[in-house]
């Protein structure tokens, strides 16, 4: 293959006409200058200028080889200036992968705060949970992903990606608004003893009702709805008043004029809501993705400081 650097030096003395003046533009010596043209010369086998003592000429070989190198040259510099509008967030695309609430709310915020800074890059969003989304990534099919883990049963990562903590989402008691127990700020385990749950048929919400219910000692009522990760349903069914579920803060996306959502007390959980990536594929675009996802926790974080320092609401009789 030819030497690029070598085609354009050639393209540099067949504009200035003379070797001494190419070297004089590409800040050479006329030794080297004449050196590489010469190279270029012994690699094809044909001459390529006419070397006199009033400049230098292109031979029939030269002048064919000069129109390529000035289209070579000229499609480099193209694609350096659009690396450079990549490298300086002007364009480009992430292709984050999101679990369902993160979707609805944190891929939006992240959208948000990218279109105000580089609104040149574009978010495709993708649906996905924590096991796909972290194969995915390591297949290079996404560039960022935002998922949870829950801290009663962690989750390791496969080698190779880093996971970022962005913040905690806190479990909580979904109750309808007309249930008595809804008038507390605040709710105990013990509190649900008697209560009739929903919980989903399976995933982590699931499990983490059973780990919860468990380690308090409770075989409370069950009414199986849903299934997933985030099942809807079981808020639903709270709404038409059918008994008290668990939720994090984070997926509380029923009418709230139905529900109410209070913080449990006690043995409490919550799932770390994180970014992943992959470390070595750090584009400037997936750079400002995540830092534009740190930011957003940071927010979060400095919100619910805010609201547990907040004065406290006088004590409810538990009677």
């Amino acid at each position: 293959m030819l030497d690029v650097d070598k085609l354009a030096t050639l393209h540099v003395v067949l504009v200035c006409g003379s070797f001494s003046a190419a070297a004089q533009t590409l800040h050479l010596t006329q030794p080297a200058v004449s050196r590489q043209v010469s190279l270029l010369e012994r690699r094809l086998g044909v001459e390529l200028v006419r070397r006199t003592q009033r400049g230098v000429y292109p031979t029939e070989a030269g002048k064919l080889l000069a129109t390529h190198a000035e289209a070579v040259i000229d499609r480099l510099e193209r694609a350096e200036a659009e690396l450079a509008e990549f490298a300086g967030l002007r364009h480009g695309t992430i292709r984050l992968g999101a679990f369902f609430t993160a979707m609805v709310y944190l891929s939006a915020e992240v959208a948000m705060a990218l279109g105000e800074q580089h609104p040149g890059l574009r978010i495709i969003d993708d649906l996905v949970d924590r096991g796909e989304a972290l194969r995915r990534l390591a297949r290079g099919q996404l560039d960022v992903a935002i998922v949870f883990e829950h801290d009663f049963e962690p989750k390791p990562v496969s080698d190779g990606i880093e996971v970022i903590t962005l913040f905690d989402d806190p479990v909580c008691v979904l109750l309808p608004t007309e249930h008595p127990l809804a008038a507390r700020r605040k709710l105990r385990l013990d509190d649900l003893r008697n209560e009739t749950w929903i919980r989903a048929h399976d995933g982590s919400l699931a499990r983490l009702t059973d780990h919860l219910i468990g380690t308090n000692g409770m075989a409370p009522r069950l009414l199986l709805a849903g299934h997933g990760e985030e099942p809807i349903e079981a808020q639903a069914l709270v709404a038409a008043g059918r008994g008290i579920t668990l939720a994090h803060d984070l997926n509380v996306i029923v009418n709230p004029d139905q529900i109410a959502v209070r913080p449990l007390l006690g043995r409490r959980s919550v799932r770390h809501i994180q970014a992943a990536y992959l470390p070595g594929h750090r584009s400037p675009a997936i750079t400002a993705a995540l830092e534009a996802l740190q930011h957003i926790g940071r927010r979060r974080r400095t919100v619910r400081t805010a609201d547990k320092t907040a004065a406290p609401a006088k004590r409810e009789p538990t009677g």
